[in-house]
């Protein structure tokens, strides 16, 4: 068991390989893209889903019934107007 301890002792008093120092930065900016390809996938999965059930249920709800609606001519006084109600206009 002394030789093992005597061998480790002896790594620890070796010289570090200048190589390592770089090396924690270019492992810090491979995580982080693998994140963000990770966050990339999972909202084009949500956008997804989502766009695939709003659609669903747009498909599947009753479409509303058309009504004909009252045009409204742009120069013309509304009928609750104040100048029209002193006039006694209807």
């Amino acid at each position: 068991m002394r030789d093992v301890d005597e061998l480790l002792d002896g790594l620890r008093d070796m010289a570090v390989d200048p190589r390592l120092e770089g090396m924690a930065p270019a492992v810090l900016t491979g995580v982080a893209a693998l994140r963000a390809k990770a966050m990339g996938r999972r909202s084009l999965m949500l956008t997804s889903m989502l766009a695939l059930g709003a659609g669903i249920v747009t498909s599947v709800a009753p479409p509303h019934r058309a009504q004909a609606e009252q045009t409204v001519l742009l120069n013309a006084v509304p009928s609750s107007a104040p100048s029209s109600l002193l006039l006694g206009a209807h």
